[in-house]
């Protein structure tokens, strides 16, 4: 049985969400274009964020929170414009920075939405599959069969997106670096809650 899920409709926190999914889902969120109701609900995310017991990650998701509780919304998009866009410091599509617009990346999709159909989520979404919000969404969410290997395929193009925003100082690198080190952790098969 398919179990259907609309990209950006998991709803964040509760007590069934372990760290990593909580990491997922807010890293998914907040590199989606920016949002007015992100700044109004930066006190609960806060409050949710306080729960997670990883400090490391609490430090980076709370460094970017900063940002946006310092950043005036105009300024928020156009830095946003300025990170993702086409010709930005980076794009978000994990398969374009290995392949670019080669037959092998069109392989590469296929097999990703392969991966999310046998995961039996069906996905509701105009994106490509290696939208990493998208994929990140995925992972709040799958068990950690799927997600195991959605990570085993993708981690490494995660860390050098999370490389290059750092180089660039962008205030993006530090939701990469809490879901790289919530990654780290399930493919060390250490304990994510």
């Amino acid at each position: 049985m398919l179990t259907q899920w609309n990209f950006m409709k998991v709803v964040f926190g509760g007590n069934w969400m372990k760290t990593h999914q909580k990491v997922y889902k807010l890293a998914s969120s907040f590199l989606q274009y920016p949002q007015k109701e992100w700044i109004t609900n930066l006190s609960e995310l806060k409050q949710e964020m306080n729960k997670m017991k990883d400090s490391s990650v609490n430090a980076y998701l709370n460094s970017f929170i900063h940002y946006l509780e310092t950043t005036p919304f105009r300024e928020l998009c156009e830095k946003y414009v300025k990170t993702f866009d086409f010709h930005g410091i980076a794009c978000l599509n994990l398969t374009y920075h290995v392949f670019k617009d080669s037959r092998e990346r069109g392989q590469a999709l296929v097999k990703l939405r392969q991966l999310f159909k046998e995961s039996e989520l069906m996905i509701e979404s105009d994106e490509l599959p290696d939208y990493l919000p998208l994929i990140l969404e995925f992972l709040a969410i799958a068990d950690e069969k799927h997600a195991k290997r959605i990570l085993k395929l993708h981690l490494n193009s995660i860390k050098k997106l999370e490389e290059r925003l750092s180089e660039k100082k962008s205030p993006y690198h530090f939701l990469i670096k809490a879901t790289v080190d919530v990654s780290s952790e399930i493919m060390n098969n250490k304990n994510a809650s």
